[in-house]
């Protein structure tokens, strides 16, 4: 058994932080591709549910007999102070990968208050599963990883 754990920051701040266990844990894990798939997995997994928080703030606000003017209209740079996610999945507390993405894309209530309780058993079976797989993707454009 490998002691291992993920970390969701926003700006440098900790946000879910969950330590687990990965029984039959392949080292070679570490130099494949599919760790690389599976943090892409996994961040679009934490992405999907921030856009859908979104999109239901914004419907909840929404008011069709509300006419909007051209002065009501807010155009600004939302990447001028940008809220950057980082991702990390740490084996044996060495950062092994890494992902970051910004969160200006979402409504800013919903990225200041982000709960991802509900997706940490599938975020902690997804990187399980990764780590202990048996048959990996070594290669890289013809390059060995492992």
């Amino acid at each position: 058994m490998k002691k291992c754990e993920f970390i969701l920051y926003i700006n440098k701040n900790i946000i879910c932080q969950r330590y687990f266990n990965v029984k039959g844990f392949n080292k070679k894990s570490l130099n494949s591709m599919d760790l690389y798939y599976c943090v892409n997995d996994v961040v679009g997994i934490i992405e999907k549910d921030l856009n859908n928080k979104s999109v239901d703030y914004l419907w909840k606000g929404y008011n069709p007999y509300l006419k909007q003017d051209e002065e009501q209209i807010v155009k600004e740079d939302i990447y001028e102070n940008e809220d950057i996610f980082d991702f990390e999945i740490r084996v044996d507390d060495k950062v092994v990968i890494a992902k970051q993405f910004s969160g200006n894309v979402y409504q800013q209530r919903v990225r200041y208050s982000v709960d991802i309780r509900k997706l940490i058993p599938s975020i902690i079976n997804r990187i399980t599963e990764t780590l202990s797989e048996e048959k990996l993707d070594v290669e890289y454009d013809l390059i060995n990883l492992a």
